[in-house]
């Protein structure tokens, strides 16, 4: 709610001179409803729908700007969640399949561990599935600061900690753990050849991402959690700050185009500098 209510504030100052600024609104509130009634489900029913609901939302989030770029990264992101919203059909059934005709749980139990590990993969971006994270960026940055922070990124994570006892019956607990270090190491050196400023900003988010998946993978989920609610409200406000430096420069997000940051009031600054140190695990 902290987070959707700054974007949407931050919203009004940086796409106040598009014209369907109402339907951007409309769409990012039925992402964000989606998102709390996937949180909040209690049957298969709700969590099928809020999660097709999550990825029709993100797909129109991303398409905004109605450009070749955003068609690509729209499409880019829709089918590779729509590959583990398959994988979570098929989760499902076999879960109805077993309960109706009674049968033994552990029969499918190491099928539908590797089900549900590839569907969180698939929507939290994780190793080989990397790709559509920083592809989504062509989306508006309000967008990015809460889709790619807080919502759509942490909604993989959120459902392995909802199902964390099917996922630690068989051993697939170390498989969780190498496919975060792969999604962090990759993404890091990814990082560090990238010249925008807001992919720089997504494949942070994905390290991130990686690292929660390396907490859950060492059998702390609290600990995890606790690290996807501390990165969710700084990388959000990270990507505001990156919104406002894009804004002021006229659109540019060519990092090799800033001289230096002197023009940029000081509370931006000290608002960066505290941002980054948080996330770095300095401060706390």
């Amino acid at each position: 709610f902290l987070v959707t209510f700054s974007v949407l504030i931050f919203s009004t100052y940086y796409l106040n001179s598009e014209l369907n600024f109402n339907y951007y609104c409309f769409v990012l509130l039925i992402f964000v409803g989606s998102m709390f009634s996937l949180n909040f489900s209690n049957s298969i029913f709700t969590m099928l729908l809020s999660w097709d609901l999550l990825g029709i939302s993100s797909f129109f989030l991303v398409l905004f700007y109605n450009n070749w770029d955003s068609c690509s990264g729209a499409m880019n992101t829709a089918l590779t969640n729509r590959l583990g919203d398959y994988f979570m059909f098929v989760f499902f059934g076999l879960s109805v399949f077993s309960g109706y005709y009674f049968l033994s749980f552990s029969m499918f139990s190491s099928y539908m561990s590797l089900l549900l590990l590839l569907t969180a993969f698939t929507k939290s971006a994780q190793f080989p599935f990397s790709s559509w994270l920083p592809k989504a960026m062509s989306a508006p940055t309000p967008v990015s600061s809460l889709v790619h922070s807080s919502t759509l990124v942490t909604a993989g994570l959120i459902l392995l900690m909802n199902f964390n006892n099917l996922v630690l019956q068989k051993n697939f607990i170390s498989f969780v753990l190498i496919i975060g270090l792969f999604t962090m190491f990759f993404s890091s050196l990814a990082s560090l050849v990238e010249e925008d400023l807001k992919k720089v900003v997504a494949l942070s988010t994905l390290s991130q991402m990686g690292f929660s998946m390396v907490t859950l993978g060492l059998g702390l989920s609290f600990i995890s959690f606790i690290h996807l609610v501390s990165h969710a409200l700084f990388k959000s406000c990270l990507f505001m700050q990156v919104g406002y430096i894009i804004h002021c420069s006229f659109g540019q997000q060519d990092g090799r185009n800033y001289s230096n940051n002197g023009n940029l009031p000081n509370f931006i600054q000290l608002q960066m500098l505290v941002t980054l140190f948080c996330l770095c695990g300095l401060i706390f």
